[in-house]
C-alpha cells in the first residue's frame, strides 16, 4: 500500500494530523493536530456542560426521567455558535488531513 494512502487512513481513522506525522510532514501534522484538538475540547466542554445541566434538571424533577422527554429537551436547546464553529473546524481539519495526505507525492 502506498505511503500516502496509509497517511490518509491514519488521518481519517486515528486523529487529524497523524497521517502527516507518518509522512514526515511534522509542521502540517502539528498544525492539524493542535487545531483539531482545540476544536474537540471546545465541543466536548459544551457537551459536558449541557449534560450536567440536564442531569441537574432531571434530579430536581423539572424534567421527567423519560428518554423521550430528555431527547425533546436536548432538541429544543439552542446550539451556541462556538459549538457550531468548533464542529465545522474539526470536520475541516479531518477532511483536510485526509486530502492533504492523499495529495503528497512520494519521493
Amino acid at each position: 500500500m502506498k505511503r500516502n494512502v496509509i497517511g490518509a487512513l491514519l488521518s481519517a481513522l486515528v486523529f487529524p494530523g497523524t497521517g502527516q506525522f507518518y509522512l514526515h510532514r511534522r509542521g502540517r501534522g502539528w498544525l492539524l493536530l493542535l487545531i483539531a484538538a482545540g476544536a474537540a475540547i471546545v465541543y466536548a466542554d459544551f457537551a459536558v456542560d449541557q449534560a450536567t445541566a440536564l442531569a441537574d434538571q432531571v434530579l430536581a424533577g423539572s424534567v421527567p426521567l423519560d428518554p423521550a422527554a430528555i431527547s425533546a429537551r436536548l432538541e429544543a436547546a439552542p446550539t451556541p455558535l462556538p459549538e457550531t464553529v468548533a464542529g465545522i473546524v474539526f470536520a475541516a481539519c479531518w477532511i483536510g488531513g485526509i486530502v492533504e495526505a492523499l495529495l503528497v507525492r512520494e519521493r
